[in-house]
């Protein structure tokens, strides 16, 4: 059971990279940086960034909460949400409650001298 769930937590952080990488190239016009460095493009981008990073975070909740911040980013400055944003909300939310592997729970055993 616990290698099963390692395995459906390594698939569920690929599928958020996967949703982050293209949110995050979307918001570079041409590949290159716009020519006048604007605050709203910047927050964006770094929100989408931190999008991207979190799923390779070892506690969970850190996925969450970029998803959270890329997601108000996109509304504050655009006042629109993109459906790729909310596909990536579901994934985190799924990250987020899935049950641990339990891998890290057993106590190392000590030695005992005789």
């Amino acid at each position: 059971m616990q290698t099963f769930r390692a395995i459906a937590s390594m698939i569920c952080r690929v599928v958020l990279l996967g949703i982050a990488v293209p949110v995050l190239l979307s918001d570079f016009p041409n590949g290159k940086f716009p020519s006048r460095f604007a605050t709203a493009w910047a927050v964006i981008a770094v929100c989408d960034a931190l999008a991207v990073v979190a799923p390779l975070a070892r506690p969970r909740k850190v996925a969450f909460l970029a998803g959270v911040a890329a997601v108000g980013a996109h509304y504050y400055f655009r006042h629109l949400v993109p459906t790729w944003d909310m596909a990536y909300m579901a994934m985190a939310i799924l990250l987020v409650l899935m049950p641990a592997s339990g891998r890290n729970t057993a106590k190392p055993r000590r030695k005992t001298r005789l």
